[in-house]
C-alpha cells in the first residue's frame, strides 16, 4: 500500500468518524419536533369516542425490534379496528441514548392508535431518564378513557417509592368511582428479585386488592397470569427484546384487552411463532435480537468500527514506515559558505515593547545578527506604541488585545493574509520560530510550503504555566505540555536549547532533530560608560543607610515563585542582624497579591516593588546591588543570571533546568534546592562575609564574560548556514528520486 494511498484512507476514515460524531451531537441537541409524546397522545386518547366497551393493546420488551415490533406487532395492531390505543410496558428502546429514542418515535409513527410509553430499566440506561422526561413526559401518571382509570408507576428506582405511595393512595380513591382500575410498571411486586423494596411491594399488593384493581400490566419475557389477593397480574414482553423462554407461550406476542362494563378479557395475540425446539428457538431468537440491535445501534456499530478502522491505519502506517537512526555515509553534502549572508524570519508571539524573556532574547539575536551582515525581519503582533522606525519589524494585525492593570496580551491574527503577502516579500534562508504554538506555527507551515528550514529555539518550559488552564491542569502539565513540544520540534528542522539542561529534557521527549546548545548572550554595551553617579543615585535611593541591596528581576505571576522569594527575605530579616533592602523588578498579575504578602510579614521597609524598569537601564541597578537573589523554577535559561553576573552580581538562586548550567557553587553564587531555610542560609551566608562576596563578584563578571551576542550570533548563524545545507541537499536528492 502506498504511502499516498494510506494517507487518503487516513483522512476519508476520519472524516466519516467526523460525519458520524457530528450527527449522535445533532441527535442530542436538536429535538424540538418530539417532546411530551404521552401528554399529546393523551390527549388524542381523550379526545377519541369513549364507550364502555372498547380494546387497547399491551407490549413489553419492544427494545427498537424492526422485526417483530416495527414489522409484524405494528401491523397487527392496525389491523384490529377495535383497538383505541397502545401500551408500553416498560423497555421499549434498547438503551436510554438519544438515538434509540428516535428509532422507537419514528416506529411508533407507523402505528395508527396513539401509544403510551411506561418507563423502565431500559429507559434510564446510559443516563436516558433525562432524555426519556424530555421525549415522553412523567415518569408516573394516570389517565381516564371509556369509564376505566389507567396508572403508571415508575418501578426504576428513577422516583423515591415513598413518594409515589402518598400519590397512588390518592390515585386509587378517585378510581374508585370508575367501573376498571388498569395499572402499568415495568416489575411486578410478586416477584422479590424485581422490586427489591420489600415494604414497597408488600404495599403495592395491598392497595391493589384493597381497591379491587381490575388487572396489573407488568414486563416480563413470555406471557404470565398470575392472581394475588383477587388481582389478575399480567406479564408481558416478547415484543421483539431476547426471547429464549422455551415454554409454550414464549412465542413473540402483544396482549389484547377487550374491555366491558362487566370486566375485562386478556389474550396474548401470537404474531411471530418460533420453533418448538429449544435450541432452534434459542437461535432464532438470537438472530432476530441481533438483527434488532444491528439496526438501533447502527451509528453506534459505525462509530467503532471506523475508530477501529482509523486506529488500525494509524498504526500500520507507524509501523510500515521504515527508520534509520543512522546518518548516510555515503552522502555527499554541499559545502557550507561561512561567508554567506543570510536573510531571517523571526515568529514571536510576543515582542517589546511587550516586557518578557523571550521579547528580550529574540531582540538581542536579531541586533546581534544583523551586525554581522545577515537581515533580519521579526514577524510579531501589533503594540500600541511600538516604535519599529529602525528595524525590519512586521507588525501583524490582532485578533485580540488586552490590557488590564495586572496583565496584557496580543494576540497576532495568524490567518490575515497580510502575513504571507509580507513574508513573499523576502527570499528568506531560514525561518527562525520562537513558540512552538501560534505564529510559531505559522511560521513552521510557511517554512513547509515554501520548501524553506525551520529553527525552533526552546524557550518556555510550558508545563510551568499548567496553573493558568480553566481545566485539565494536571492533563496539560504531565502529557499535553511535552507532546506540544515534541510534536512540533520533530517537524523542524533544528533546535537551539539554552542550557544542556534544556537540551536534555528535549532529548528525554523523545526530540531527535538537530540541537545547538546556546544560551541568549549579554549585551555588554549597556553596561558601558553608566557613570559612577547613577550608580550611587540607585544606591542611596534603595539603600540610604549602607544597608547590603539585594536584587531580583521578575515577571510577578505565579509560576516564577515570587512567594518563595519574600518568605526566603522574611527568613532573612529574622535570623541576621544585619541590615538589608531588596528592590524586586518587574510587573505582573500577583503584584497586588504579593504586596499584601509583603505588608503581612512587615517587610515594606525590606522590600520593595519598584515596577517596570526600561530593559536598557536595568544594567545600572546590576552595578548597584550587591547580589542577585532569583527563585523561579520555570526558567529555560535564566537569562537575567548572566545579566546579572554582568554587573558584577553573584547568584543565589533556585536549582532548576534554567540555573543549574549557570550557577557554578562557591564561584559565581549558590544554587540551592527549593527548600526556604537552605536558600536563606546561602544569602546570609555572602552577605555577613563580605570578602567573600567581592571575590564571587568578579568571578560573576568574568564568567559572563564568555556569553557575549558577538558569539550568540556567531554560533546561531553557523548553525542555520548547516541545517540549510542539509536541506538543500536533501531536497536535491527528493528531486532526483
Amino acid at each position: 500500500m502506498s504511502r499516498n494511498m494510506l494517507k487518503n484512507l487516513i483522512y476519508s476514515a476520519s472524516v466519516i468518524l467526523i460525519i458520524i460524531i457530528s450527527y449522535k451531537v445533532y441527535l442530542s441537541f436538536h429535538e424540538s419536533d418530539f417532546k411530551n409524546r404521552n401528554y399529546e397522545n393523551i390527549k388524542m386518547i381523550n379526545s377519541g369516542e369513549e364507550a364502555g366497551v372498547f380494546s387497547f393493546a399491551v407490549e413489553g420488551s419492544i427494545e427498537n425490534s424492526i422485526d417483530v415490533f416495527q414489522n409484524e406487532i405494528i401491523q397487527n395492531i392496525n389491523s384490529h379496528k377495535d383497538i383505541a390505543f397502545n401500551i408500553s410496558t416498560g423497555d421499549a428502546v434498547l438503551d436510554g441514548s438519544e438515538d434509540k429514542y428516535r428509532i422507537l418515535n419514528t416506529a411508533l409513527k407507523g402505528l395508527n392508535v396513539p401509544s403510551v410509553i411506561g418507563i423502565g430499566n431500559s429507559e434510564i440506561s446510559d443516563g436516558g431518564a433525562r432524555l426519556f422526561y424530555k421525549h415522553f413526559g412523567p415518569y408516573y401518571f394516570s389517565f381516564v378513557y371509556g369509564g376505566s382509570y389507567f396508572i403508571f408507576i415508575d418501578t426504576t428506582g428513577t422516583t423515591a417509592f415513598d413518594l409515589q405511595e402518598s400519590w397512588l393512595s390518592d390515585e386509587l380513591i378517585k378510581a374508585d368511582d370508575y367501573s376498571h382500575i388498569f395499572v402499568i410498571m415495568d416489575k411486578s411486586p410478586l416477584k422479590q428479585d424485581a422490586i427489591k423494596n420489600k415494604d414497597f411491594r408488600t404495599f403495592l399488593v395491598d392497595k391493589f386488592s384493597e381497591h379491587k384493581v381490575t388487572g396489573v400490566f407488568t414486563n416480563g419475557n413470555a406471557f404470565e397470569e398470575n392472581i394475588e389477593k383477587g388481582v389478575t397480574y399480567y406479564s408481558s414482553g416478547g415484543a421483539g427484546g431476547l426471547m429464549l423462554n422455551a415454554s409454550a407461550t414464549g412465542d413473540y406476542h402483544y396482549l389484547k384487552v377487550d374491555v366491558t362494563p362487566g370486566g375485562a378479557v386478556v389474550k396474548p395475540v401470537d404474531i411471530l411463532t418460533v420453533s418448538k425446539n429449544p435450541f432452534i428457538k434459542m437461535i432464532e431468537g438470537i438472530w432476530i435480537y441481533i438483527h434488532s440491535v444491528f439496526y438501533a445501534q447502527f451509528v453506534n456499530l459505525s462509530l467503532g468500527i471506523f475508530a477501529v478502522w482509523l486506529i488500525f491505519l494509524i498504526m500500520y502506517r507507524k509501523v510500515s514506515k521504515d527508520v534509520n537512526y543512522y546518518r548516510d555515509f555515503n552522502r555527499t553534502h554541499k559545502s557550507i559558505d561561512l561567508n554567506r549572508k543570510l536573510n531571517i524570519a523571526m515568529f514571536t508571539n510576543n515582542y517589546l515593547p511587550f516586557v518578557g524573556g523571550v521579547p528580550v532574547s529574540v531582540n538581542r539575536l536579531a541586533t546581534a545578527l544583523r551586525k554581522k551582515g545577515n537581515r533580519v525581519v521579526i514577524f510579531a503582533p501589533y503594540y500600541p506604541g511600538a516604535d519599529d522606525s529602525n528595524d525590519d519589524v512586521v507588525r501583524c494585525k490582532l485578533l485580540r488585545y488586552k490590557k488590564t492593570d495586572k496583565f496584557s496580551f496580543a494576540i497576532a491574527n495568524i490567518y490575515s493574509k497580510q502575513i504571507s503577502k509580507e513574508f513573499d516579500k523576502y527570499d528568506f534562508d531560514v525561518i527562525h520560530v520562537h513558540h512552538p504554538f501560534w505564529m510559531g506555527k505559522k511560521g513552521l507551515k510557511l517554512g513547509i510550503k515554501k520548501n524553506i528550514p525551520v529553527i525552533l529555539t526552546y524557550h518556555t518550559r510550558l508545563e510551568m504555566y499548567a496553573q493558568n488552564m480553566p481545566i485539565f491542569k494536571l492533563t496539560f502539565k504531565n502529557i499535553l505540555s511535552h507532546g506540544m513540544i515534541k510534536k512540533f520540534a520533530q517537524k523542524c528542522d533544528g533546535i537551539i536549547a539554552p542550557t544542556e539542561s534544556a537540551k536534555e529534557y528535549l532529548e528525554n521527549i523523545g526530540v531527535s532533530r538537530e540541537k545547538l546548545v546556546m544560551p541568549t548572550g549579554v549585551d555588554s554595551e549597556y553596561y558601558e560608560n553608566i557613570d559612577e553617579c547613577t550608580i550611587k543615585s540607585i544606591k542611596k535611593t534603595y539603600a540610604p543607610n549602607g544597608e547590603m541591596l539585594l536584587c531580583s528581576v521578575s515577571r510577578l505571576s505565579s509560576e516564577k515563585n515570587i512567594r518563595f522569594l519574600i518568605n526566603g527575605l522574611k527568613y532573612i530579616k529574622e535570623n541576621t542582624p544585619l541590615k538589608f533592602k531588596c528592590i524586586i523588578i518587574g510587573d505582573g498579575p500577583d503584584r497586588g497579591d504579593l504586596q499584601s504578602l509583603i505588608d503581612e510579614y512587615s517587610l515594606k521597609d525590606y522590600v520593595l516593588l519598584i515596577g517596570t524598569v526600561n530593559q536598557n537601564e536595568i544594567p545600572r541597578y546590576y552595578l548597584a546591588s550587591d547580589l542577585f537573589v532569583f527563585s523561579s523554577q520555570s526558567e529555560t535559561q535564566g537569562m537575567v543570571l548572566l545579566e546579572a553576573m554582568s554587573g558584577k552580581c553573584p547568584v543565589v538562586c533556585v536549582r532548576s533546568s534554567g540555573t543549574d548550567d549557570m550557577v557554578r557553587n562557591g564561584f559565581n553564587g549558590y544554587k540551592t534546592s527549593p527548600d526556604i531555610t537552605e536558600w536563606a542560609e546561602k544569602v546570609m551566608y555572602l552577605i555577613e562575609n563580605r570578602e567573600i562576596l567581592e571575590k564571587m563578584s568578579m568571578n560573576a563578571f568574568k564568567y559572563s564574560k564568555e556569553f557575549t551576542l558577538d558569539k550568540m550570533a556567531e554560533n546561531v548563524s553557523m548553525f542555520y548556514k548547516k541545517l540549510i545545507s542539509v536541506h538543500e541537499n536533501e531536497t536535491r536528492e527528493n528531486e532526483n528520486v
